[in-house]
């Protein structure tokens, strides 16, 4: 097993206390990365994938990916060497690499430092570090998207509401 720990300097300058209480954190945490890597599926760098993939829990893609990703509880991870060329329907994203489609989560999307993003982005809540590449539209809703029908409207019709659509407020 690979050793995901190492010991910082300075851990021992407390006493018995401080190493108990550091060894039972280290152990929890060690317990919820076995726990939550079971449930990552990894694309690695060197897989190359076309068509439609869908997932319940998390998916890692450090790879290329060309087609559909569609999840209803699932979350995706596109890693900093990961490229997708697709439209993306999940419950949570983490975009480091490049996407090329767009992005609809019901929860989060988080736009890390390098990330690229050509398509348009729905979501509840939007994360957008420095120096990310966003081209598209977005629309952040806290309170959650309906499955609702667009509204059409008339070129002509009159928009009381706002004096620079209003025809006759001059």
């Amino acid at each position: 097993m690979i050793n995901l720990f190492r010991k910082e300097d300075g851990a021992e300058l407390q006493g018995n206390d401080f190493k108990q209480n550091e060894s039972k954190k280290i152990k929890e945490t060690r317990k919820d990365l076995i726990m939550s890597d079971s449930n990552v599926t990894n694309l690695t760098p060197d897989v190359e994938i076309k068509g439609s993939i869908k997932f319940t829990n998390v998916l890692k893609i450090d790879g290329k990916f060309d087609g559909e990703l569609i999840t209803d509880e699932g979350d995706v991870i596109v890693g900093t060497t990961g490229a997708i060329k697709a439209n993306v329907k999940v419950k949570n994203a983490i975009i480091e690499g490049k996407v090329d489609g767009n992005v609809i989560a019901t929860e989060k999307v988080e736009l890390k430092e390098k990330a690229q993003l050509h398509g348009d982005l729905k979501a509840r809540t939007l994360v957008i570090e420095e120096g990310v590449v966003f081209v598209g539209k977005c629309n952040v809703n806290p309170n959650g998207f309906k499955n609702e029908t667009p509204i059409i409207q008339s070129e002509n019709k009159e928009d009381s509401r706002n004096p620079l659509l209003n025809k006759n407020s001059n």
